[in-house]
């Protein structure tokens, strides 16, 4: 019975520590947990607008797959990722989703560099690694009629 009490206060005491979260400033209240790469590859471009208006954070996972260094020598570290999500139709065609992900400041040259080292450290983010990343819309481009997402990383962490 004791097992049961603690297990029942520790749920109580988390329950009780997330409800606080909203009150608190932590600029993370407008946080769109279901949007999914696939979703933001759907949304018009008014859609998009109100995202990048209200400053909604986005949580989304994936494979890092195309890595590119935009900075030149002795400028701000500035590298364009892209994002990809794949699922199957049918048994005979991928469908993919992908957005570009903005890694802007010096502190991103070690974690996520733009060429895999040849002996990488712990912790870096490489090309082909499973990803969760906290962004924000800032922008996209047109490819024909469909909007591509351009999000600036706040933070990323590579998925086991």
């Amino acid at each position: 019975m004791k097992k049961y009490l603690n297990k029942f206060m520790i749920l109580f005491l988390t329950l009780g520590f997330i409800q606080t979260l909203p009150a608190q400033d932590n600029g993370l209240e407008d946080l769109l947990f279901s949007m999914t790469i696939k979703d933001l590859n759907a949304l018009n471009t008014d859609q998009l607008d109100a995202i990048i208006e209200n400053g909604d954070w986005l949580l989304l996972d994936g494979s890092l797959a195309a890595l590119t260094l935009l900075s030149g020598k002795n400028e701000e570290y500035l590298l364009d990722a892209q994002l990809i999500q794949g699922e199957w139709k049918g048994l005979d065609e991928v469908l993919k989703y992908s957005c570009h992900l903005i890694f802007q400041g010096d502190g991103w040259i070690n974690v996520v560099p733009d060429k895999t080292p040849r002996n990488p450290v712990e912790g870096q983010i490489l090309l082909n690694s499973q990803v969760l990343v906290l962004a924000k819309l800032i922008g996209y481009e047109l490819d024909g009629d469909k909007p591509v997402p351009y999000l600036l990383v706040s933070n990323i962490r590579r998925l086991l």
